[in-house]
């Protein structure tokens, strides 16, 4: 089947023959031009003069004789101005409407819309219809715009849309003048000056007897105006890429802008009839996950590839997303023959970028204290001393900082904390950076730094990242050189402004052949090119097409009135070129993505349903249409139980917990209630923890945790409490006055320094202090009492049936004698199952009963000590203080038949550990493993 630029080239030839010299021909693309120049050359037998090939805004430009400055330039002009009339308005927050004033002042040049009419102040609303010749419908949507406006109460919201209104006007001539004088223009006031100047003298002002313009669509009226001079000149040509089925049908919105153009004359040549006639075939494909997609494609043009007659300069993968490229190309098979990227890497998806990101985000947050020493928000540095390129540095002086850092939980770091524990090559990250010459120095230090640890860690990727840092280095010199003579504030905030506004446009170019091998990408760039064989990813709702409009000053009923572009326009051009991408292939798959994520629906986009509801079947059997439903193959799993023998290295370690009679273990060979109630809860996690020693990883807090919650609060108490041992309620009473001085010094110790809280941290301290006072309001009620222990270390010792000892030691929260005798007292935090009775097997099966476990284990080992008679043991539940002390066993003391029973269970338990025959295996029970850090291991 013959393309569109083919059949061009061969029209071109048989009309003007060789001497092409006074030739030109205007594109959608410059791309375009490029696929044409080789189609014309496969039909010139010898040497001939080439034509001019012009993308349309290159030939729009050029016809304007005005250069046309970068986009920070112009905000900088536009701010300029901007400021005669908001004076006060800092270049930080002028930016983002800057941004939106000139893209509206793009769409009304580019429109010839009239400025004068479209910001005037209509209050008077008789005087539209004399002053606004509109059609009637533009004109009710124009009086309707105007009229709810003012016939309702004026609002704040409103009286700021009307100071702003009432200076567009100004602002828009005294910008348009200022950029005149410099014979400058952006590209909307380029194209109204080209055209302007036609209708004024008349002629064109270009040296060809001939200018075709080739598959345009979506003309603006300023496009529109100057084709149609040339056209009326007898030197102008149009040649349109389109086809019947969306033309003829007023409902195809792919058809709007040539049924609505002045343009689009009879006869209509070139209207094909490509998509009902011709052999298609489509598949769609939902795919869950993006890189799903990226990972079918590839397997796709594996097979493609082997296909006799298959030609990868023929075939495209077409990306509406962007994202998708890295991920696509390394989908594609190694020994593909070859392949064109058309798209280029944008810079603002780089590593690098995030790095600089973070950097901005350090300073901003930065903190000057005494003698202007700074601290810095410990997560911003994270975030810089964890990024990959940074650990090429120094991978294990990292290490070294990052167990530094749990350990002392700092939440603002100051710099010489840094500079005592960050290895030296890193400070160059931390230090005071103001102004912008501080901070284009900085950042290049940063830059050279990170190229030259590539250079020497021989990084993997080095060749493509290297390119990275050096694009960054090139748009940093661009922009220090652009803003070096501005009138804008030098701040932090404006340097980083600028430079996203630099680097969002920015991106990588990939070297190739541009005209050979599979083409690789974006959807635009499709446009007037043709191919057999067609992969488009990301055909999701909100991707095609694509999402929301650009804000706009310009309200929708004033922009419908004035004919400016709507989200409606915005549509139809998706719609045009996704069908006319499809007109003349021959094999189409489309994904979508099926996961849901933000605002994007995993919806496949109404295009396809349009496909499959109206076209496919009007072609008649002429497009063959098939779904396919791609998913991860799911197989029924059942995980291997996990067991861990008890070899030789773990029974040698279990050789130290038990002992001769009379020998005394090491410290560390001793059992404690929470390994016992672990090996309980599940023998396979006992060995992972105690054993094997395994850690959690562990990350600074930056908010209280319930451990250090829990911390902070029994130091608090213990801090009270151990000024005295005999108290009574008065001396109780007066402890009070001391709660919050206690509990900042327990903050201090385990957390950081009181003054250091912030946000919820304060509100938690405030909740410790509270929680602190209830305690001795309790305390207070039961005086007198006596204080026998804070803290206190226990131990206890089991003999085993081979003569052979083991140890226990523990921790006693408070251990005090009242009028109703010697009470084991446990803080806990959390909410806990006491039942009233001990049920010896229920300890030792019931992880659920842990709190009861230790406080028994404890009382077991207190009555042992020999130092007392009796003992009870109860738990002060922090979220149940009106309950109080809730005590174990009744409120009654531990009996020696409930101990013994216990002595003898706990003594089944040790065996069962130092059972050589019994291997460490997995609970049955899976409700355990919900929060087991060690899940993933035994998959669980």
């Amino acid at each position: 089947m013959q393309g569109f630029l083919s059949k061009l080239a061969e029209t071109v030839v048989q009309q003007h023959g060789t001497d092409l010299s006074r030739i030109a021909l205007v594109f959608p693309t410059r791309r375009a031009g490029l696929f044409f120049k080789k189609e014309l050359a496969a039909r010139l037998q010898g040497p001939a003069w080439s034509p001019r090939i012009f993308a349309i805004q290159d030939f729009m430009v050029s016809l304007s004789e005005s250069s046309i400055p970068d986009s920070v330039t112009l905000l900088f002009e536009l701010f300029s101005v901007y400021r005669n009339y908001f004076p006060d308005e800092p270049f930080e927050r002028f930016y983002p409407w800057g941004e939106v004033m000139l893209r509206d002042f793009e769409e009304i040049d580019r429109n010839l819309v009239d400025a004068e009419k479209i910001f005037t102040l209509v209050s008077d609303l008789r005087s539209i219809d004399a002053a606004f010749a509109l059609e009637e419908d533009d004109l009710e949507r124009f009086r309707g715009f105007w009229k709810n406006f003012f016939g309702r109460e004026l609002s704040g919201i409103k009286s700021e849309f009307l100071h702003t209104w009432k200076n567009l006007l100004p602002i828009y001539r005294d910008f348009r003048k200022k950029l005149q004088d410099k014979g400058q223009a952006y590209e909307g006031l380029a194209y109204r000056l080209a055209a302007e100047q036609l209708r004024g003298d008349g002629k064109p002002a270009v040296e060809f007897d001939s200018v075709i313009f080739a598959g345009l669509y979506a003309l603006s009226k300023s496009e529109e105006a100057i084709i149609e001079h040339f056209v009326d000149q007898g030197i102008g040509a149009t040649h349109w890429d389109t086809d019947r089925y969306y033309l003829d049908d007023p409902a195809q919105e792919a058809g709007y802008f040539l049924r609505s153009s002045p343009l689009f004359r009879e006869p209509r040549n070139w209207v094909g009839d490509d998509l009902l006639r011709q052999p298609k075939s489509f598949e769609v494909a939902s795919i869950p996950l993006e890189v799903g997609q990226a990972k079918y494609a590839g397997d796709l043009l594996a097979g493609w590839v082997k296909e006799m007659g298959f030609l990868p300069e023929r075939t495209a993968v077409v990306l509406p997303d962007e994202h998708l490229l890295f991920p696509v190309l390394y989908s594609i098979p190694e020994d593909f023959p070859s392949i064109n990227v058309t798209m280029g890497y944008p810079l603002r998806l780089t590593p690098l970028y995030r790095l600089l990101e973070s950097l901005i985000a350090l300073v901003r947050n930065r903190r000057s204290g005494k003698e202007d020493a700074g601290s810095y928000y410990f997560r911003d540095v994270e975030q810089i001393l964890g990024h990959p390129y940074v650990r090429l540095l120094d991978p294990e002086g990292l290490r070294d900082w990052q167990q530094r850092h749990r350990d002392k939980r700092w939440i603002r770091i100051s710099e010489s904390v840094l500079r005592e524990n960050v290895p030296p090559f890193f400070s160059r990250f931390f230090k005071k950076v103001e102004g912008m010459p501080a901070l284009f120095a900085w950042f290049r230090e940063i830059l050279r730094a990170v190229l030259e640890a590539m250079q020497e860690q021989e990084f993997r990727f080095h060749r493509l990242e290297s390119e990275f840092v050096f694009h960054f280095h090139k748009q940093l010199s661009r922009l220090e050189e652009l803003v070096r003579d501005l009138p804008v504030e030098q701040s932090l905030e404006t340097f980083w402004t600028l430079f996203r506004e630099v680097v969002h446009s920015a991106r990588i170019p990939f070297t190739g052949e541009p005209l050979s091998g599979l083409q690789v990408m974006g959807f635009l760039e499709t446009r007037v090119l043709d191919f057999d064989n067609i992969i488009v990813l990301s055909v999701n709702e909100q991707s095609l097409p694509s999402g929301g409009q650009h804000p706009s000053f310009i309200p929708f009923n004033l922009r419908k009135a004035f004919r400016l572009p709507t989200q409606e326009e915005q549509h139809a051009v998706s719609a045009y070129h996704f069908y006319r991408m499809l007109q003349r292939a021959r094999r189409v798959v489309f994904t979508y993505n099926t996961e849901s994520k933000g605002l994007t629906s995993g919806e496949p986009s109404r295009f396809l349903l349009q496909l499959e509801h109206e076209l496919v079947p009007r072609s008649q059997g002429a497009i063959s249409w098939e779904r396919k439903v791609i998913t991860t193959p799911i197989r029924d799993v059942h995980p291997l139980p996990v067991t861990v023998r008890k070899d030789a290295d773990v029974l040698d370690k279990f050789q130290r917990y038990a002992t001769a009679p009379g020998k005394r273990p090491e410290a560390s060979a001793r059992f404690s209630a929470s390994a016992l109630s672990t090996y309980i809860a599940c023998p396979l996690r006992f060995y992972f923890r105690y054993v094997a020693g395994l850690q959690e990883t562990e990350e600074a807090e930056e908010n209280l945790e319930a451990a250090t919650f829990g911390s902070v609060l029994h130091r608090a108490l213990q801090n009270l409490y151990k000024t005295g041992k005999r108290w009574e309620a008065a001396g109780v009473r007066a402890l009070r006055k001391r709660i919050e001085e206690q509990v900042d010094e327990a903050l201090h110790h385990e957390f950081i320094s009181s003054d250091q809280l912030e946000g919820k941290n304060i509100l938690l301290r405030n909740v410790i202090v509270e929680l602190t006072g209830r305690i001795l309001e309790k305390d207070e009620a039961y005086a007198p009492f006596e204080i026998l222990g804070l803290e206190e270390p226990v131990e206890g010792r089991l003999a085993l049936d081979d003569k052979r000892t083991v140890h226990f030691h523990g921790f006693i929260d408070r251990l005090d004698r009242g009028a109703d005798g010697v009470r084991i007292i446990d803080y806990k935090t959390g909410r806990v199952k006491l039942e009233s009775t001990v049920d010896t097997e229920a300890l030792f099966s019931d992880p659920a009963a842990k709190e009861q476990f230790q406080a028994t284990l404890y009382a077991w080992m207190v009555l042992q000590g020999g130092a007392y008679d009796t003992v009870k043991a109860a738990l002060f539940t922090l979220r149940e203080m009106r309950e109080g002390v809730r005590y174990l066993n009744e409120g009654e003391a531990f009996s020696s038949v409930q101990l013994n029973e216990f002595e003898e269970r706990l003594r089944r338990l040790i065996r069962e550990i130092l059972d050589p025959e019994l291997p460490f295996a997995q609970t049955d029970d899976e409700e355990r493993c919900k929060y087991c850090p060690f899940r993933e291991i035994c998959n669980r």
